[in-house]
């Protein structure tokens, strides 16, 4: 038993419990992704963006948006503004990481892949549409 008031607990990959909020710093009950299920989700990510993959370009792009949009769908209940950036930093700079090893470019790739392009060219699908930009 816990009281849910005090202390957090995970049920069904949410994390339940007293969270505060950015803008005022009141406290409040709430529910966002936990932990254990973004490490999960960047565990698969990580593993579908190895050297070895030889899959088109298009391939690529579809599984990650079948992944993300599959995701997105399940934790869009409670607090995920925050998780949803995280995670779209962490797919953009894996992705990116992918293309430079790709096209053997020397460097971080920035500036041959910034993420309008990830976005808009390759058609990554971003979880916020701020993160586009």
């Amino acid at each position: 038993m816990v009281d849910a008031r005090k202390e957090n607990f995970d049920f069904l990959g949410y994390t339940f419990g007293p969270m505060y909020s950015r803008r005022n710093g009141w406290r409040y009950l709430g529910a966002a992704p936990s932990k254990a299920r973004v490490r999960r989700l960047r565990q698969a990510v990580h593993r579908y963006l190895t050297p070895h993959n030889q899959s088109p370009m298009d391939e690529v792009i579809a599984h990650l948006n079948r992944l993300l949009v599959g995701w997105q769908n399940f934790f869009s209940y409670g607090t995920v503004t925050k998780t949803y950036r995280q995670v779209d930093w962490y797919v953009t700079d894996r992705l990116r990481r992918f293309l430079v090893r790709r096209h053997k470019i020397n460097g971080r790739g920035t500036r041959q892949f910034p993420n309008r392009r990830l976005y808009q060219e390759y058609g990554l699908r971003p979880l916020t549409p701020s993160s586009v930009w």
